[in-house]
């Protein structure tokens, strides 16, 4: 089996695997921003492995299919906007050398997003439901859940390399 077969085969088993969670997320009903969490970081692999290229390719994949077959869409926004993209994204902010302006571009660059992402929900693809007030008590949750992400992606990194191997290709 060629290089390119072997990352064709573990970016398909990837993609797979993270539209199996957002599936499953969306079938309990309590994975609404835990499955695309969760998706997310199962991108991380390939993405460090074979790099920025497969994981965008990845990253778009599982979101396409996952607007497809995942009937909420508030899931699959939260994912494609996102908790998909930002293991792509934080090795850029981290290039930011002051600490306080990375963690100023993050909350930002997140409180942006998901802003954007429920305001959308709330006031145009269920507008019986919107509620100013409720919107801004989820982003303060949202902003907790987002520090926990931040901590979590690195980390869930190191772990990969400890147990699966070196995600660095040779």
């Amino acid at each position: 089996m060629g290089k390119k077969s072997k990352r064709m085969a573990l970016c398909g088993m990837m993609a797979a695997l993270c539209v199996v969670i957002m599936i499953v997320g969306a079938w309990l009903g309590i994975g609404l921003y835990a499955s695309p969490m969760f998706a997310g970081l199962f991108l991380i692999p390939p993405g460090r492995k074979y790099g920025r290229k497969y994981h965008l390719t990845l990253w778009l994949a599982v979101s396409i299919i996952s607007l497809i077959l995942v009937p909420e869409i508030e899931q699959n926004l939260v994912f494609l906007c996102f908790f998909g993209c930002y293991p792509i994204l934080q090795p850029y902010f981290h290039r930011i050398v002051k600490k306080p302006l990375r963690v100023a571009a993050k909350f930002l660059y997140f409180n942006v997003v998901i802003f954007a992402v429920e305001w959308l929900v709330m006031y145009v693809l269920a507008p019986k439901a919107e509620n100013f007030v409720m919107l801004l008590t989820f982003m303060v949750l949202f902003n907790f859940t987002f520090v926990c992400y931040d901590f979590v992606v690195p980390r869930f990194e190191l772990l990969l390399n400890r147990y699966v191997g070196k995600l660095k290709n040779k």
